[in-house]
């Protein structure tokens, strides 16, 4: 020690020793026990031990005087002195029991009313003080001290003590109070600091003591930490600490090493407690025989078996500290009384396993630490009793959550799963796979898991659909087959998923797969939710030898087997008499959605191993990426995604590009089954779909095939037809033929255009006299003769050149066939038939633009059955389809249809709209006429309708018909939208036309009622313009 520090100590010293003498002096000075107070809380613990006899000698009047019945001491004041003993005993050790048991009856007098045995009506700030000052002196016993005082004699002076704290951490409002009261109880038991852990000799003889205690300490803490969460979180905290180190402390096997407690084995019935002993005598002779013997533990195990299944609530308790403080507690018990409480420990253990699936990253974290340690010892013979509990344990989650899943709450699913997780966890790999050979145990799993994953088959569309949408890799395709009976949390089902995966992840797989693969054989009513399982624990294995690998080939075999991946998936009666429904077509799309997910998951575990499996499975799932039932289209493209990343390949396009020859081998090879090529024309869609120009050739050749067997077969027509439309859509895309507009031009563009083919600047001649001309009419007559002689002499010595005309490449000759045989099909009665004739000739007539000779001819022959379908008023769709149509051939022949168009189409045309306006007038926003087909045909006409009359160049009497019609939608009483489209539609007449447009729309507005003002000013802005 410096000089410096020397002095400072001599001078706290002497400070400390002159408030002594004023407090000897004047016991009620409060200023000097406020002074000490602070100088003691400064000092060093070497200085306040050099004046513990006398602080002790001064302050035992004081005490004495305020224990007096007429104390004339403020409740102030003696707070004081109380905070004043709570500072000192920080800093000094107690070694004498007499010391400890004056002051700590002290303290007892103050907050204990021993008349009517309860809490004294005092400020809360006082019993904060008294509370902490006893905390402090409970930390402040010498070992020696502690020794001598944990004996049984001394339970009934302790237990007052122990009662106070308890009642005031029960019934006070003052949460600092509370917590005070409960770390006073640790303090008292001597397990509120970490390394009161370390001395076990001291632990067990504290224990003898405080078995006295443990019923009404263990009850009423528990009551504490099961307070609402209106309450807060801390004092809940600090209670299941206590709660956890208390009841550690008393049922720790302390001669672990050096005996068994056979818990299991008869024992007696231990007597029962009394509550009042006839004398003194009586109460000491009980203290006294009560021990910790095995019948006490087993005893107390029951008692303490029925707080915890109490304290499982508070695993869903919002604050994530208080579950923190459960899993704390958990391990404590875990680590020291797995023998000692066997019945209680599986309650235990079922608390950790819920709390290891807790949102809480922390406290799932600590969770799986300790199953994972405890997963290590069940393998050992000590733990042999504790794995047989928690095999029944395991058996009974299992079995009750059939139970859980029929009802509503969603928590309480999550809940049951989170246990059968962490079961799964726990057996982990030194187990699992025992408990599973157990038939029992793994019927009973399986069985649960598909009763839970039964599938909801009512949403299931049947209809089919037939659609160009391009899927791209990076599209959500949603797998919407996945709807479930019991659940519909995204997160029941990451649930299930987890529970598969673990069982893979432990080594199950080999035992649940043969199971699941023997359900998916022989069970056809739980077929499907076998497959959904296997999907996933195939999803998790990991190829680590060729065991791993023949059960993945088994699993490919099964799936791709014909009985179940081929199945009726439409209501039919099938070649035997067998009716399928409608509930049996919705199973069929699940289960055949769920066989090509599992192909997917098959390729994403085994990456370019899966290459082997290539020729087995991937015409089967580009069978599936074709189909027209929306769903089964959905898990077939995903699937082929997984295989293209699984195989190496970037997209699905360059997959199918490296295998042309394998497809176009299985399509011709399915096409000549005849009936059965149904398939095979889904895979050709595909192949169209999704190849690039590379292919063409191979494509054709397929397509040429499949052209000629229309006149043979016409079963599935709508499936050829599909397929031409998905071709011609397909030469779009490879030869990049782009439907673009030309340029707009004006009429008078258009004539000052055909002006310049006419002769100019040749004067005309009328008088052809001799003398005008120079020669006479004979002499010119002769030399034209020996001009044309002289010609035809030279023409005939000149070789002839032939024009051969340019020969059209395979795929126009092609796009032709196709058009001219789709064309037969435009008057069937079939609407979706006409509609897939009328996108085959709107998409396949741009691919002839450049080629005249076979564009105009195909042009011809569409027009007399297109104009039949205009008559079809009362089919909005197929007019809609029929215009867009003719807004093609207008772009690409012109005046070819302008007289036939005129006549034939525009009529019908204006007629139709124009009896449409009546139906839209009056039709707002908010109206259904929106959603109809005649809406969406009125946008369709009056949106294009102005192109056709340009491209055209009609007439002006047709002209004036067209603006004559379209000027009923520019009321305000129409929709907007229709509105719109129709000063649109006046915007480029006005500006192809401006002076025969004004002279029209001048006469169209001359007596228009007011709900056209608006528009019509807008028109003549138009004009103006």
């Amino acid at each position: 020690m410096d000089t410096k520090d020397n002095h400072e100590s001599i001078e706290q010293l002497t400070r400390m020793k002159i408030a002594c003498s004023r407090i000897f002096q004047n016991q009620k000075d409060v200023e000097s026990v406020k002074e000490l107070q602070s100088l003691i809380r400064s000092a060093r613990p070497t200085i306040v031990k050099t004046l513990e006899p006398l602080i002790f000698s001064v302050f035992f009047p004081v005490l004495k005087s305020i224990s007096e019945p007429n104390s004339s001491f403020k409740e102030k004041d003696k707070q004081q002195v109380v905070d004043t003993f709570k500072v000192f005993f920080e800093k000094i050790s107690i070694e004498k029991l007499p010391l400890f048991f004056n002051i700590y009856g002290f303290l007892l007098f103050e907050i204990y009313d021993h008349m009517n045995h309860s809490v004294l009506k005092i400020s809360e700030e006082y019993k904060l003080s008294i509370v902490e000052c006893m905390t402090a002196l409970a930390k402040c016993l010498k070992s020696s001290l502690i020794a001598e005082l944990y004996v049984k004699e001394n339970a009934p002076k302790l237990c007052q003590m122990i009662y106070v704290v308890l009642e005031v951490a029960k019934n006070e409002q003052f949460r600092a109070l509370r917590i005070a009261a409960i770390n006073c109880i640790m303090a008292i038991a001597h397990v509120l600091e970490d390394h009161d852990f370390s001395d076990l000799v001291m632990r067990d003889q504290i224990a003898e003591v405080f078995l006295f205690f443990l019923p009404g300490v263990a009850s009423q803490l528990k009551s504490i930490a099961l307070i609402d969460e209106k309450y807060g979180h801390k004092v809940p905290s600090v209670a299941l600490k206590a709660w956890g180190r208390i009841v550690t402390l008393l049922m720790q096997d302390y001669n672990a090493c050096d005996r068994k407690i056979h818990l299991n084995q008869p024992t007696t019935n231990p007597k029962l407690v009394k509550t009042r002993w006839k004398d003194e005598n009586e109460l000491k002779q009980y203290i006294k025989d009560t021990q910790r013997s095995p019948e006490w533990y087993k005893e107390t195990d029951k008692k303490l078996q029925q707080i915890i299944v109490e304290f499982a609530k508070l695993t869903h308790h919002s604050h994530p500290t208080v579950r923190m403080e459960l899993v704390k507690m958990a391990s404590l018990l875990l680590e020291n009384c797995v023998h000692t409480m066997p019945t209680s420990i599986s309650h235990v253990i079922d608390i950790i396993i819920i709390l290891s699936e807790d949102c809480d990253s922390c406290i799932s974290q600590k969770s799986k630490s300790v199953l994972n340690d405890l997963s290590k010892k069940l393998v050992t013979n000590e733990y042999k009793a504790l794995l047989d509990n928690l095999e029944e344990s395991f058996y009974g989650v299992v079995t009750s959550m059939p139970r859980k899943f029929n009802g509503i709450d969603e928590r309480v699913q999550i809940v049951a799963l989170n246990s059968l997780i962490g079961y799964v966890d726990l057996f982990g790999k030194h187990c699992l796979t025992r408990i599973l050979h157990s038939t029992v145990h793994l019927n009973r799993l399986v069985l649960t898991l598909i009763h839970v994953c039964e599938f909801d088959r009512s949403d299931v569309s049947t209809l089919e659909e037939y659609t160009t949408t391009d899927y791209d890799l990076n599209q959500d395709l949603h797998t919407s087959w996945k709807k479930f009976r019991h659940f519909k949390d995204v997160v029941v089902l990451k649930k299930i998923e987890t529970v598969c995966r673990l069982l893979t992840k432990y080594g199950a797989t080999p035992i649940v797969t043969d199971f699941l693969l023997d359900i998916i054989i022989s069970e056809p009513e739980q077929r499907k939710e076998a497959i959904f399982l296997l999907n996933e624990v195939v999803a998790g294995i990991e190829l680590n030898g060729d065991h791993n690998f023949n059960i993945v080939k088994n699993v490919v075999s099964t799936y791709v087997d014909s009985t179940h991946w081929y199945l009726p998936l439409s209501v039919m009666i099938d070649e035997y008499g067998y009716e399928h429904t409608l509930g049996d077509v919705q199973t069929n799309i699940i289960q055949v959605c769920l066989l090509v997910e599992g192909i997917g998951k098959v390729a994403s575990i085994l990456n370019t191993n899966f290459k082997q499996f290539l020729l087995k499975t991937l015409y089967l799932v580009l069978e599936r990426a074709g189909s027209a039932h929306p769903l089964v289209r959905s898990a077939g493209l995903l699937a082929l995604s997984d295989i293209s990343k699984a195989c190496g390949y970037h997209t699905i396009t360059e997959l199918i590009n490296n295998n042309i020859d394998y497809f176009s081998f299985h399509i011709e090879r399915k096409l000549n089954r005849g009936k059965e090529n149904a398939g095979g024309l889904d895979v050709l869609a595909v192949v169209i779909q999704y190849s690039t120009k590379e292919v063409l050739n191979s494509t054709c050749d397929v397509v040429k095939e499949l052209l000629l067997r229309t006149y043979d077969n016409r079963s599935n027509l709508n499936s050829y037809l599909h397929v031409f439309k998905m071709f011609v859509c397909g030469l779009h895309k490879w030869l990049h033929i782009e439907t673009v507009d030309a340029p707009f031009k004006t009429k008078k563009q258009k004539q000052e255009e055909f002006e310049e083919f006419q002769v100019s600047n040749i004067e005309p001649i009328e008088d052809f006299s001799d003398g005008v001309m120079g020669k006479s009419a004979e002499e010119m007559y002769k030399e034209d003769m020996e001009k044309s002689r002289s010609q035809i002499e030279q023409e005939c010595n000149e070789p002839v050149e032939e024009y051969k005309k340019p020969e059209p490449p395979t795929h126009i000759k092609l796009t032709v066939a196709i058009l001219s045989r789709t064309l037969h099909y435009l008057p069937s009665k079939n609407q979706t038939r006409k509609l897939l004739v009328l996108e085959i000739l709107k998409n396949g007539l741009p691919v002839l633009k450049e080629w005249e000779d076979e564009l105009l001819p195909i042009v011809h022959q569409i027009w007399s059955p297109l104009v039949d379908r205009f008559k079809e008023g009362e089919d909005a769709v197929i007019v809609n389809y029929s215009f867009r149509l003719l807004v093609v051939l207008a772009k690409l022949s012109k005046e070819f249809i302008r007289s036939r168009t005129a006549k034939e189409v525009l009529p019908n045309i204006l007629t139709i709209i124009d009896k449409l306006a009546k139906e839209s007038y009056l039709k707002d926003k908010g109206s259904a006429y929106r959603y109809s087909q005649n809406y969406k045909l009125q946008c369709t006409i009056l949106e294009n309708l102005a192109r056709i009359v340009t491209d055209l160049d009609m007439l002006q009497q047709d002209f004036d018909k067209a603006m004559e019609t379209v000027f009923k939608y520019v009321s305000d009483k129409q929709p907007i939208p229709l509105q719109k489209s129709a000063l649109v539609c006046f915007e480029t007449l006005v500006k192809y036309d401006p002076k025969s447009a004004a002279e029209k729309i001048n006469s169209l507005v001359e007596d228009a009622p007011t709900e056209f003002e608006k528009n019509v000013a807008v028109m003549k802005r138009y004009l103006n313009e």
